[in-house]
């Protein structure tokens, strides 16, 4: 079984009400950074400690930065509180995904081919002078693909695993072991 950890989730929180956020900036620069430019990007950024949050005037908000999937419902209700404070009331229900999150960790092996990955994968790339690992692109399905940077002794990093929240964990396990089965262990030395 392939050893891994969430480095990072990206989730979106969707509130389905109107937030007036010009309104918002007005207010909330006083105590917290944020970034508020209409013309560049559609959203209000929101620097926390420890997260993120994008927010949008349609009430959906992308939060990043969260470590585990046990933290997802607390981060919300945590914004869900700092909003209230400026007179913004999110509504009990609202719609969570999990867009995207990154992974670190050691498949089974210690001694990968990954030059050879590099040229026999049509979903590859390898450029040793600029970076020490082979990115693989995985297809989940004809429109979801995930990545992996893999390293010469077995580390690697992925990025895009999505799913909802309940089931991120065994999806990301799922599909971790059969990249294992079905790429990985062809290009052990």
């Amino acid at each position: 079984m392939v050893k891994w950890q969430i480095t990072n989730i990206n989730t979106v929180a969707y509130f389905n009400i109107p937030i007036r956020l010009d309104q918002l900036a007005e207010h909330i620069y006083k105590d917290y950074p944020i970034n508020y430019r209409p013309e560049d990007f559609p959203g209000l950024v929101v620097y926390l400690d420890k997260f993120r949050i994008n927010i949008f005037r349609t009430g959906a908000m992308i939060i990043t930065g969260i470590k585990k999937v046990e933290d997802i419902i607390p981060v919300v209700n945590e914004i869900k509180n700092l909003l209230k404070k400026y007179d913004i009331s999110l509504p009990e229900n609202y719609r969570l995904e999990i867009a995207t999150s990154s992974i670190s960790g050691k498949f089974d092996y210690n001694n990968i081919d990954i030059e050879r990955m590099g040229i026999e994968l049509e979903d590859a790339l390898y450029d040793p002078d600029r970076f020490p690992a082979v990115t693989v692109y995985y297809n989940i399905s004809p429109s979801y693909k995930v990545s992996f940077n893999i390293f010469k002794n077995g580390s690697f990093i992925g990025a895009g695993f999505k799913s909802e929240p309940s089931s991120i964990i065994q999806h990301i396990d799922k599909v971790v072991n059969s990249f294992q089965e079905e790429v990985v262990k062809k290009f052990i030395k």
